[in-house]
């Protein structure tokens, strides 16, 4: 899901390189609209959208998550303009209990969780 069709391409001519474009699904829009109406479940969650969304959109994923889902959170580390919504995040991920979490330096920080069930 992304608002931008441009970052959207960019996307999956990566994917297509790495021989993954098959298994993503592709859809364009709002992010938190979409995740109402969406069942899941889903195996993978790749969040790098506004920081103050991520919150929102981890309560509207979460319950729709597959056994064993991961879940990659960008930018945990900087800018620092967005620290306080993404240690907010990493406070909602350790709340759920069954959500296990490791902080990457990698990048602009990368909060890396796995389900367990």
């Amino acid at each position: 899901m992304d608002l931008a069709a441009g970052k959207q391409q960019y996307a999956r001519t990566q994917l297509e390189k790495a021989g993954l474009l098959p298994q993503v699904e592709w859809m364009q829009g709002d992010a938190t609209q979409m995740l109402k109406t969406l069942e899941g479940p889903f195996d993978f969650v790749l969040l790098d959208l506004w920081k103050n969304l991520y919150v929102p959109c981890l309560e509207l994923f979460y319950p729709k998550l597959a056994q064993n889902a991961v879940i990659v959170a960008d930018n945990m580390l900087f800018p620092e303009v967005v620290r306080a919504d993404a240690e907010a995040y990493r406070r909602a991920v350790k709340a759920k209990g069954n959500l296990q979490s490791v902080l990457l330096p990698i990048g602009n920080g990368i909060e890396l969780s796995c389900l367990w069930t």
